[in-house]
């Protein structure tokens, strides 16, 4: 991306949107995933059209595109299922120091071993998830998914745990109802 100036288009910023007492994230999970109406998307910068020129003029003044460093990253990166560091096209946000968003840096076989890893392993105890609420004693999301799929099933019958699946936290583990780590 080059450093020219271009003019952001008015769009609704949901942001500005959160009612007192309604935490932000919340409010803007609520915004994105409502249904009627659909959301605006005119504020959504998707990286992944950052080749084309009406969409460049669009993020200019957002969004600058970022070197890693490569030869730090070069000889693991394939080993975990991605492509070359040094091919990765990688963004930073303005206003916002250290973010850095990486467009898909998966191979496509590291791809399927990650999301594996996301349904299948990590919402195993002793992590903690969202679906500790529903069912504290889960032992295989995954298998439990497979066994009940939602083909044909009406909306209003009980989802299976596996679609019930919304976050894991690995490691550290920070309580999300109480915003304590």
């Amino acid at each position: 991306l080059t450093t020219a100036t271009a003019r952001v288009p008015a769009v609704a910023v949901p942001a500005v949107m959160v009612e007192p007492g309604e935490e932000a994230m919340r409010q803007l999970f609520k915004f994105y995933r409502r249904r009627c109406p659909a959301p605006d998307l005119g504020g959504v910068l998707d990286l992944r059209e950052s080749h084309r020129a009406s969409v460049r003029a669009w993020m200019l003044p957002q969004v600058y595109r970022t070197r890693l460093d490569a030869s730090a990253l070069d000889g693991e990166a394939q080993r975990v299922g991605l492509q070359p560091a040094s091919q990765w096209r990688a963004y930073g946000l303005n206003g916002y120091p250290g973010f850095i968003f990486i467009v898909n840096p998966f191979l496509p076989s590291g791809q399927r071993f990650w999301v594996r890893q996301c349904l299948k392993l990590y919402p195993r105890k002793p992590n903690v998830c969202n679906l500790d609420a529903h069912d504290p004693q889960r032992d295989d999301v995954w298998a439990s998914g497979i066994s009940s799929p939602r083909a044909g099933k009406s909306p209003r019958e009980p989802r299976s745990l596996l679609e019930k699946l919304r976050w894991v936290t690995l490691g550290y583990h920070y309580n999300w109802d109480t915003k304590v780590g």
